[in-house]
């Protein structure tokens, strides 16, 4: 559960903030943004950059932390591409909220995110992201995608602080891109996670403990004992790296390390999700009152449904996605997030679901492929 003592949600949307003139002020700030001025190659070249804020300032994070986020800060994601046999630039903006980040820092990451929108001319597809609820476009960027307590205000500037706090990381395999690959999300977690169905790794600084639940997969094992290597290395080999595989009788030193056995539940009752239909939903503001109107749910929602003179909604209960069409009034095209927001509420989803928007006239792959998969 997400804490929401330091900041709140709802005023954390990428709002396209006041007018014109005021987009036009917030491009001509982004382009005087040294954190992705022309020497970085932002806008012009394709690949990954990621800034966290750092009292009210955008700094770029270093390439070889890229994946590994703090709990207590908020971050710029940007991932440039380019579609086969296409020279266009395209874009994905993304800014990350840790559960424990405050207001300030998710607002200025907000305010920051739709600078850098308007300095791209408003080209890149927007999401919102919140710790422990990713959308899988977030996590295809990266290998590995790990997160971790602390960040700038408690003074946790690099991964590889002379002290470690005991902590507890659950390695688990997320399928992306349809199913066909995987990204492995490695999370801190409470011991009443433990699992069959994953892999844990127990850091009490001088060492690890990776324990294999029986039933994890071979890709889980694997990222685990790198990750756990890769911390070895960060502490300049100072640290050593034990295996345990659940059943077995040496598991005993885990538990002691852990300070108790614990219940391990069965895969299951950690990875049962109910069924889930898709829903499709108009948005109008036209009577000067916001409506939703359901358009379809199930294999009744397709493209044919879509019109370019309204925003709708795209429900797949982990996500929800905006799509704006381009003849949709200015009033409904700047508050396509808000009104994301506001149909989370609505309907009782959780507040953190990922959120992301997209423009007609834009790339809007993932939208489709979602209407289409789901």
């Amino acid at each position: 559960m997400l804490k929401n003592s330091t900041w709140k949600l709802e005023e954390t949307n990428l709002a396209e903030f006041g007018g014109k003139l005021e987009k036009e002020h917030r491009k001509e700030e982004g382009s005087l943004e040294k954190a992705w001025g022309k020497e970085t190659g932002v806008g012009a070249q394709t690949g990954l950059w990621i800034w966290r804020i750092e009292q009210f300032q955008v700094v770029a994070v270093a390439k070889k932390d890229y994946g590994r986020f703090y709990s207590g800060d908020s971050y710029i994601i940007l991932n440039s591409y380019q579609k086969k046999d296409s020279d266009v630039i395209l874009h994905d903006v993304h800014f990350w909220l840790g559960k424990d980040t405050t207001q300030d820092e998710a607002g200025t990451a907000a305010y920051k995110t739709v600078e850098l929108d308007d300095y791209l001319d408003g080209k890149p597809i927007q999401h919102r992201e919140v710790e422990g609820y990713e959308s899988k476009q977030l996590l295809s960027y990266f290998k590995t995608f790990s997160t971790q307590s602390g960040g700038v205000k408690t003074g946790f500037h690099h991964w590889t602080e002379p002290e470690y706090p005991s902590r507890l990381l659950m390695v688990k395999s997320s399928p992306i891109s349809g199913g066909h690959r995987s990204s492995v999300v490695v999370r801190e977690v409470p011991n009443s996670m433990i699992n069959s169905g994953d892999v844990f790794i127990l850091d009490t600084g001088k060492v690890l403990y990776q324990w294999n639940g029986r039933k994890s997969s071979g890709i889980e094992k694997v990222k685990a004992a790198e990750y756990a290597h890769g911390i070895e290395a960060d502490r300049s080999g100072d640290v050593n790296v034990e295996t345990f595989d659940e059943g077995e009788r040496d598991c005993r030193t885990f538990w002691a390390a852990l300070g108790g056995e614990v219940e391990v539940k069965d895969a299951e009752e950690v990875t049962a999700e109910p069924e889930y239909v898709k829903k499709l939903y108009r948005l109008s503001n036209a009577s000067g009152k916001l409506e939703f109107t359901k358009e379809g749910s199930g294999p009744e929602v397709n493209n044919g449904l879509l019109d370019s003179n309204d925003v709708f909604i795209l429900d797949v209960q982990h996500e929800v996605f905006v799509w704006v069409g381009a003849n949709a009034n200015p009033v409904e095209h700047k508050n396509g997030l808000h009104y994301a927001q506001e149909y989370l509420k609505k309907e009782g989803l959780p507040s953190q679901t990922p959120i992301s928007k997209f423009l007609e006239e834009g790339d809007h792959t993932m939208f489709d492929n979602a209407l289409n998969r789901f």
